[in-house]
């Protein structure tokens, strides 16, 4: 007689090793990229710079990522260099180890590595790298900078009428009450204000609070985006500079990626991520569509309304004479002088329309509070 029994199914054994893997891949992933928050561009620079100059005097790529990563002072960016290092150490392709970290390098970055590591011209790659992200950062800078000041000014404005209006014009109005009938519109309609933001100033704070917040979410959802995309590309000021700049990137990033033997569709589907403006994702899209199909690569640049007509030119001559990224390339230092300049004019002639603007607030706010002091004066005369 036997007996056979029969053992419960245990529910761990039951379970699947699959969630508990893709739930270590996300924390892993998520641990990288709340790291990669922490790594300046600058320090991406730094890196490749540096990386490049141990190469070229012979240091191997181990070694080099060893020193780098023992010298650098942030800790996030710290833990990705000796995470590639450790990567490389186990045989690793190099491009392969920077794939791991995308918050840190990007698509371009790490296909122009692994182009470099295939023709065996990695250096040269890394020199191209750090041209591309000085370009790029001394563009951010300008930008900022041009910005800055009458975004400053706008603010201290602000404060300056808000102070008058709550501090200083309520010690006027008790010379202009019952005398409402002799008193400017303009004054009147301070005082009312400035009785306003005093009575209910918590709700004039909460007000803005939400607009704030509203605007935030407006911009950060799909509409908003839509809506700076297109008065990016489509707003009377604007349109020309932001055009030159989205052209300009797209332009160096391919001629770049092309010149290292990157082919031309894999060059377009690695540039298109990095593109901030949905239309010009769509442009590169219609590239791609034309290239597959056999066409011309300059056929979507001569039918797309935002890409200048000089552009559309040398690309066409460009890609006739066989010689594409080098005018490509050559086309983006162009129009990275032409930005340059074009932001310089833009910032000189903001800072004077600002002050005019700030001096013309300031001086209907006091010419509001005097003039009718003078009027009551005559009339009390």
């Amino acid at each position: 007689m036997s007996i056979s029994i029969k053992a419960k199914p245990s529910r761990a054994a039951g379970r699947s090793p699959v969630p508990s893997a893709l739930s270590l891949a996300s924390i892993e992933a998520a641990v990288r990229r709340r790291l990669a928050g922490k790594v300046k561009a600058s320090e991406v620079i730094f890196f490749t710079s540096q990386l490049s100059l141990m190469l070229e005097v012979g240091t191997s790529l181990s070694a080099a990522l060893r020193a780098l990563g023992n010298q650098s002072r942030n800790p996030a960016f710290q833990k990705v260099i000796m995470a590639m290092h450790q990567d490389v150490e186990e045989g690793k392709q190099f491009s392969e180890a920077m794939s791991r970290h995308p918050a840190v390098f990007d698509h371009v970055f790490i296909s122009m590595v692994k182009a470099g590591e295939t023709g065996g011209f990695l250096k040269q790659i890394l020199d191209r790298l750090v041209e591309m992200q000085e370009r790029r950062q001394a563009l951010i800078a300008q930008v900022r900078a041009t910005l800055t000041y009458p975004a400053v000014l706008c603010v201290v404005c602000f404060l300056v009428v808000v102070f008058i209006l709550v501090w200083v014009l309520p010690k006027f109005t008790a010379f202009f009450q019952g005398k409402e009938a002799i008193l400017p519109f303009t004054t009147r309609f301070l005082m009312a204000l400035s009785h306003s933001l005093r009575t209910y100033g918590w709700a004039y704070a909460l007000c803005a609070t939400g607009a704030v917040v509203g605007l935030k979410l407006f911009f950060d959802s799909e509409a908003g985006r839509l809506v700076v995309d297109q008065v990016s590309l489509r707003g009377p000021v604007i349109r020309r500079l932001c055009n030159k700049i989205y052209t300009c990137q797209l332009l160096r990033t391919l001629g770049y990626l092309m010149e290292s033997r990157v082919p031309l569709l894999e060059a377009l589907e690695v540039n298109r991520p990095t593109v901030g403006n949905r239309y010009y994702r769509r442009f590169i899209d219609q590239i791609s569509e034309e290239v597959r199909q056999g066409g011309r690569f300059a056929r979507p640049f001569a039918a797309n309304p935002f890409v200048l007509d000089s552009v559309k030119q040398m690309i066409a001559t460009g890609e006739e004479a066989g010689n594409l990224p080098k005018v490509m390339i050559r086309l983006a230092e162009f129009y990275d002088t032409e930005v340059d300049r074009e932001l310089k004019t833009v910032a000189t002639l903001i800072e004077p329309a600002a002050l005019v603007v700030l001096g013309a607030v300031v001086g209907l706010i006091v010419s509001s509070v005097i003039l009718p002091l003078f009027r009551l004066g005559q009339v009390i005369q």
